[in-house]
């Protein structure tokens, strides 16, 4: 079997790992795969996947016709069984190569793209969005000719706003390796202690994603505001891992301003988020909008109790033994959650955090159910 993937980046987004960790069980499995990426990307796996040998393609820059016309030709040579593009830039661009050339084409959907909050979103161009969602609707019916939602959130978002058939779409949830630093916390808390000068005592929260509009840092920290003498009094701390984005202006002017004794740790794009996980005590993701949450299921699978937005994708990720819920973009409602988890049994929180994640999200089982998805198409 031969499977060309193409996509806009390797980056630092949950959908470049998880395509990652799938391209790895593929090769063990001994299918042949190319990938094409549309852009490079300094921070992300892109070097990993160059370091690991897989057979990568960057396109020339130069306009969408010009990068379909490409795509065409990688088609034309590698003839891929199937051809599965992830994100919306690629997704284009193969959808339109697709008129030129033959193929089957698979599509992953791994957001709500077009969810109502998006539009609160200063950096969203709210009428250039409208205009993606009829040009996604019209091209999907001609360009596509399966999906895979990664969550059923995510399948009925795209059957609402993009008219699809059902039988179209297959969920399948992305997975993720479990973490082999468990029994390692003391002494990543000790490393952590020369780095960054955390309390070993104190109960550390982590946060995992780039600073972006739909992360919702600013909720964090105002949420952090309103209870801060409680959590400095418990020795608490903060740790912020992921890239600088559209929200860093926003979030370094609210630094600037806030009134905050709790101690705040913004560590930037980290290779080994494994370890901090193991480290850590409360994970906590407020998101205004997901298609899955990579960066819960890596917390579920080190253990960690959750503090979490009620969007409704995250009920398909987390339970009500593993995590507290909060109002989504509701500062007041997070600040309580984080006391509350001070009164908890996190201990047995987490024992149920990994219960979910053996249950649901371990990745070869995943990955066995992307290759069948594959099989099937084939047949």
């Amino acid at each position: 079997m031969k499977v060309l993937y193409i996509q806009d980046s390797l980056g630092t987004g949950g959908a470049e790992r998880s395509n990652a960790e799938l391209w790895y069980y593929l090769r063990s499995k001994e299918i042949q795969i190319k990938i094409i990426v549309l852009e490079h990307r300094k921070v992300g796996i892109e070097q990993e996947i160059l370091d690991a040998g897989f057979d990568v393609e960057f396109l020339k820059p130069g306009s969408f016709i010009n990068q379909v016309l490409q795509i065409k030709n990688i088609v034309k040579h590698f003839k891929p069984d199937l051809v599965h593009s992830v994100l919306f830039k690629a997704a284009m661009r193969t959808r339109s190569a697709k008129q030129l050339i033959n193929f089957t084409n698979i599509e992953s959907l791994v957001n709500c793209t077009y969810a109502e909050i998006r539009y609160q979103d200063p950096k969203i161009n709210s009428k250039a969005l409208k205009i993606y969602e009829k040009v996604d609707k019209l091209s999907e019916k001609i360009g596509v000719d399966h999906f895979v939602a990664i969550t059923k959130e995510v399948a009925e978002h795209y059957q609402k706003h993009l008219s699809v058939r059902s039988e179209k779409i297959l969920v399948i949830p992305r997975g993720r390796k479990g973490n082999d630093f468990l029994g390692d916390k003391d002494s990543i808390r000790k490393q952590l202690e020369k780095e960054i000068d955390v309390n070993p005592d104190g109960p550390i929260f982590i946060h995992v994603g780039r600073q972006e509009f739909q992360k919702a840092h600013l909720d964090i920290i105002k949420a952090i505001e309103r209870v801060d003498a409680d959590l400095s009094q418990s020795g608490a701390q903060f740790l912020f891992c992921g890239r600088e984005g559209n929200a860093t202006s926003q979030i370094k002017k609210k630094l600037d301003t806030a009134n905050i004794n709790t101690p705040l740790h913004f560590l930037g794009h980290r290779n080994d988020i494994y370890e901090l996980l193991a480290a850590a005590d409360v994970f906590v993701f407020p998101s205004l909008f997901e298609g899955l949450g990579g960066s819960l299921i890596e917390a579920q699978a080190a253990g960690l109790p959750i503090i979490c937005s009620d969007i409704p994708v995250f009920k398909e990720v987390v339970t009500r033994e593993n995590a507290l819920f909060h109002k989504v973009n509701n500062p007041e409602s997070l600040s309580v959650q984080f006391l509350n988890v001070l009164e908890t049994d996190r201990k047995r929180m987490g024992e149920a955090s990994l219960r979910n994640y053996v249950h649901n999200f371990k990745l070869e089982e995943v990955n066995k159910k992307m290759l069948k998805l594959y099989r099937n198409l084939l047949k």
